[in-house]
């Protein structure tokens, strides 16, 4: 079940789905400023949106392998894709001239801390099953000989 809700989160469908999701509140929460600008913010929303998704699992696989241990990865990835999405979500907003820019990105935020939370959680228990199943490589080639 993990494997197919972190297959999910690295794929372009998922992320495209998010993106149209969270690009279409955006165009409705700025309506006011006129279509032209509220389809405008939309659609960079959903790029952004779109983009953050393929890109931070990237950022988050490369995040985690920095920490010296799988703990310590965890906890870089959780907070570096969460700087690096925020910074780049409010600047562009701000570059763009969304007028409604906390408001827009209000409801993204418990699915943007779930994701960048949930995805180096998935690499943790990735890494340490992969430790185990070494361990127990180890121990078996240690006995085999014996065995024999």
């Amino acid at each position: 079940m993990f494997d197919r809700l972190r297959r999910l989160m690295d794929s372009v469908f998922g992320a495209i789905l998010g993106g149209a999701c969270y690009g279409s509140w955006a165009c409705f929460v700025n309506w006011s400023a006129g279509q032209d600008v509220a389809i405008r913010i939309g659609f960079t929303h959903f790029l952004m949106s779109t983009g953050l998704t393929l890109a931070g699992v990237k950022i988050m696989n490369f995040l985690f392998r920095l920490g010296r241990t799988p703990r310590l990865g965890a906890c870089i990835a959780f907070s570096g894709s969460m700087a690096f999405t925020y910074t780049l979500l409010i600047s562009v907003h701000h570059l763009i001239g969304t007028p409604h820019i906390l408001i827009t990105l209000a409801p993204g935020f418990i699915p943007t801390v779930s994701f960048c939370t949930v995805y180096p959680l998935l690499l943790l228990r990735q890494s340490r099953q992969e430790r185990i199943a070494a361990s127990h490589t180890e121990v078996a080639d240690e006995v085999a000989p014996v065995i024999r």
